[in-house]
């Protein structure tokens, strides 16, 4: 069994939660950032789990496209999805997550998770900070669920065994 990790991210959090699922997954794992390099043909995959962080209410556009366009094909693997994401409503962060992926793709997809955030005041601009300090972040954190991440890992290999 081959997977396909394929994530998007602007400041490492998505990346992390791929490396971190890779390490929990059996078989030939593979992870890729689709922003910097071209994602491998999907014929050489059973599975594909997608993922990518949260900014400003949406995923990034270059995961979102590249799942536009091989959604027929994806709808053929076994998938998983997940997104980091730091809103505190738990409505809003589903809607998120929903949002996030074509409707078929979602109701198709073996786990959906919002496994978490970070904020890195490091990397980003000055408006960003400012915004995050509007709701009352004022500096780095991590808030990333290790059990999320071993949920979303445990899920793929259990439908795997069936």
């Amino acid at each position: 069994m081959k997977t396909l990790i394929l994530y998007a991210t602007k400041y490492g959090s998505a990346e992390k939660v791929a490396h971190q699922l890779a390490t929990k997954l059996t078989g030939d794992v593979q992870t890729i950032s689709i922003m910097k390099d071209a994602p491998p043909p999907l014929t050489e995959f059973d599975t594909v789990i997608l993922g990518g962080s949260i900014y400003m209410g949406t995923i990034q556009k270059q995961l979102s496209n590249y799942v536009n366009d091989h959604v027929e094909e994806l709808l053929e693997k076994r998938v998983g999805l997940y997104i980091c994401a730091g809103e505190q409503d738990p409505e809003v962060k589903s809607k998120e997550l929903v949002d996030s992926f074509p409707k078929s793709l979602y109701e198709h997809a073996i786990v959906k998770e919002v496994v978490g955030h970070e904020y890195h005041f490091d990397k980003m601009n000055l408006v960003e900070k400012l915004m995050l300090r509007m709701k009352g972040i004022k500096k780095s954190c991590s808030a990333l669920s290790d059990e999320r991440i071993d949920h979303t890992a445990h899920m793929m290999a259990e439908t795997r065994r069936l």
